[in-house]
């Protein structure tokens, strides 16, 4: 359901680019490219206006939220049959966004191999199922802490763990990421992953894992972002996105909140948990002020017209669909200004000596 709606938003506003420019450059009449540019208007002023009216209907939520809701709604969302494992959240998932989960980890691994190879010991903060926390643990030969909220998830963790044989080099923790209770200087790199979105003081999160790093170590960090395209092919969206590289007060005030789906003001869930987007402006600044240098800037899964378009040609299979968004994906990434479009921001961060 969601994925054939992005697709027919998408595909009207392709219609309308097609209309714009036949009209510009073959018909002459001027008349379709004006109507066409008042609907992309049109279409850009909702979208600006939902984004208000979400904000504010959220407000009264996010004011009363407290940890200890955080951890019931995450528990009782983990306790769902189609949410107790990984491989079951995937499948809940469209193909594309199913192929994107997996290739989430594979990001985040990558990043492990290169920035964790020398660490003594890793903590994965708000490690969920703990899939990075295996990863250093069975494949870098590390030992590995997983710190999270969930004790539906941990458990599921360390179930997997004594399957793996390597219990012996993983510790699983059920505590707070912001106040974990850990020695300060314990760790030589940490990795938090989609984590910080889900803080009731995201700064508060960095900070501890300012603390719990020793000198020079590395914060590998992913985040929700706020410049993502989301499958838009509208121009004012695009030059709005484009603007906020550089200045993000161009966007909308935003913040959505987290259950089962995001928060939808004319159809809510019964119950929230902490969400937020992050522009690189503010996630910099709040790094640079916990006392991190910026090592490495970027984004991953970007949500572009052509991918949908795979998605329906595969039916959601997700190695052929690898085959044809992989290697488009390597390189819009690497793309100046353009890479850093995507629905994840990606940092790795050294904390200052």
């Amino acid at each position: 359901m969601q994925s054939s709606k992005r697709l027919k938003r998408a595909g009207l506003e392709m219609g309308l680019w097609a209309i714009l420019l036949l009209d510009v450059l073959w018909w002459g009449t001027r008349v379709a490219a004006g109507a066409a540019i008042c609907l992309f208007l049109l279409f850009y002023l909702v979208y600006r206006l939902e984004a208000v009216l979400d904000y504010r209907h959220s407000k009264h939520i996010r004011e009363r939220m407290t940890v200890r809701k955080v951890r019931s709604i995450e528990e009782k969302y983990s306790r769902m049959d189609t949410f107790s494992s990984p491989e079951k959240r995937a499948l809940g998932r469209t193909g594309l966004d199913r192929y994107f989960y997996y290739v989430r980890y594979e990001q985040v691994q990558a990043l492990l191999n290169r920035f964790a190879l020398d660490a003594s010991r890793v903590l994965d903060m708000g490690c969920g199922f703990g899939k990075n926390t295996m990863y250093v643990a069975e494949q870098l030969k590390i030992g590995a802490v997983g710190l999270d909220l969930d004790e539906v998830k941990l458990a599921w963790a360390a179930g997997e763990a004594a399957k793996r044989g390597i219990s012996n080099r993983v510790e699983l923790i059920c505590a707070d990421a912001a106040f974990p209770p850990l020695r300060s200087g314990a760790f030589d790199c940490i990795v938090m992953t989609e984590v910080l979105e889900h803080q009731l003081d995201p700064g508060q999160g960095i900070a501890a894992c300012q603390d719990l790093l020793t000198d020079n170590g590395f914060l590998i960090i992913t985040v929700p972002s706020r410049h993502n395209l989301a499958y838009s092919n509208n121009p004012f969206v695009l030059i709005e996105k484009a603007i906020s590289l550089v200045d993000d007060r161009v966007l909308p005030c935003y913040h959505n909140l987290h259950a089962e789906s995001q928060y939808k003001r004319r159809n809510p869930e019964p119950e929230y948990a902490i969400h937020y987007n992050f522009s690189c402006q503010t996630l910099e600044r709040m790094l640079d002020e916990a006392g991190f240098r910026m090592v490495l800037r970027g984004s991953f899964e970007m949500e572009i017209f052509p991918y949908l378009l795979v998605e329906l040609l595969f039916h959601g299979e997700l190695e052929r669909m690898r085959s044809c968004v992989a290697p488009l994906e390597r390189i819009i990434t690497r793309l100046p200004a353009v890479g850093r479009l995507g629905q994840h921001l990606v940092y790795v961060a050294r904390k200052k000596a």
